[in-house]
């Protein structure tokens, strides 16, 4: 872990979308340059759908219990909160051993940082399949992108790259302008599974995950905030 890096804990905030929308912008105009960062976000990006099922589930038994049912509990969200405490703690430790070192000091730290994080064993596979994603559209409006569609025992990853062009070129706001991934199932329903802010000139990798089964996805389109859609593929 690169305990310089001051975006090295936003992985987990950005991916279950609880980081204010300036900062998800600001970590996202970081994501286009850090591969670091880049790895913790798809290491991350199947806990959404995981801790969604897993609410589907509790409340599933919770409705069939009978005779004074006990608290169910969410084990996804108990190993989520233990996995990101032992990275602050981490985090901590080797922010002191960096403390130390500057100081001149010859304390011996030994201690086994992680430099990448691993989802739950029961989300960790390899994907049985992958299919490219060749993103095509009639007003792309100076947005090209790239993709692949993974298939794992869980559901589905999404991952694609989109280039903006430069200045005049682009047909967006200036400052930028907020974009969404819709998945439309093979029985034509929509889902908004990503969102991400971009300007002129930018790159960004953003990655979604998803329960519904690759081959039940029809298309993907990347429409704006107007709802129009730019770009699609079908897988």
């Amino acid at each position: 872990m690169d305990t310089s890096d001051p975006y090295v804990l936003w992985d987990a905030a950005y991916v279950l979308g609880s980081l204010p929308a300036a900062q998800r912008r600001e970590y996202e105009q970081h994501l286009s340059g850090c591969s670091a960062c880049q790895h913790q976000v798809a290491a991350l990006s199947g806990m959404p759908t995981l801790l969604a099922l897993s609410r589907a589930e509790n409340a599933a038994a919770a409705a069939s219990a009978s005779d004074a049912p006990s608290p169910v509990v969410a084990p996804l969200y108990a190993g989520l909160a233990a996995h990101l405490a032992r990275r602050r703690r981490r985090f901590t430790l080797a922010a002191a051993a960096a403390s130390i070192i500057l100081a001149g000091t010859t304390a011996a730290i030994t201690t086994g940082i992680n430099s990448g994080t691993t989802p739950p064993s029961s989300a960790v596979s390899s994907a049985s399949s992958s299919v490219p994603l060749a993103f095509v559209g009639t007003s792309p409006r100076g947005l090209t992108a790239t993709g692949t569609l993974s298939s794992y025992p869980w559901g589905t990853q999404i991952s694609w790259h989109c280039n903006y062009a430069q200045g005049a070129a682009y047909a967006g706001d200036p400052a930028g302008q907020d974009y969404v991934l819709v998945m439309v199932s093979a029985a034509g329903a929509e889902t908004t599974v990503a969102s991400w802010t971009a300007g002129p000139g930018s790159e960004v990798t953003p990655a979604a995950a998803t329960a519904t089964p690759a081959q039940s996805i029809a298309r993907l389109d990347i429409r704006d905030s107007s709802g129009a859609t730019l770009l699609s593929a079908a897988p």
